[in-house]
């Protein structure tokens, strides 16, 4: 049975994405951390602690739903996560390593705040102390 074109176009383009999609996942977090990679992760942990910031306060305001924080939260939790595994564990230039590791200690930090804003996604007090926090964990100018 022969497919017709139409069929073909869909499984060349999940061909395509699936491929796309590999490419991307091996670059990430692989290789030997230098001090590029290291400027650019700590600029991306920085980013997830502000985001982090920004959706505290909008709980501490009243401004946002617990279904939206609940998702949002657990998602900048994780990718901090992965930081937090990622950058404990790369191999690194031995004179930036201490850098290294102490950046995925901070992103592991940022993980465990984010995810108490997961768990408590309408408390506006617990909020409140979580702009405080992640904020001294970021880079959030």
């Amino acid at each position: 049975m022969s497919t017709t074109t139409a069929e073909r176009i869909p499984r060349t383009l999940r061909g395509a994405v699936l491929l796309a999609v590999a490419v991307f996942v091996a670059g990430c977090n692989g290789g030997t951390v230098d001090r590029h990679a290291l400027a650019k992760d700590g600029e991306a942990v920085d980013s997830l602690a502000c985001e982090g910031v920004l959706l505290a306060d909008d709980v501490a305001a009243g401004d946002t739903t617990g279904i939206f924080t609940r998702v949002h939260a657990g998602d900048l939790a994780r990718r901090a996560s992965n930081f937090e595994d990622a950058l404990g564990e790369r191999p690194t230039l031995e004179e930036i390593e201490p850098q290294v590791r102490a950046l995925g200690r901070r992103a592991g930090r940022i993980s465990t705040l984010l995810e108490e804003l997961h768990d408590r996604p309408t408390d506006r007090s617990a909020a409140r102390r979580l702009v405080s926090e992640l904020s001294g964990e970021g880079d959030c100018r």
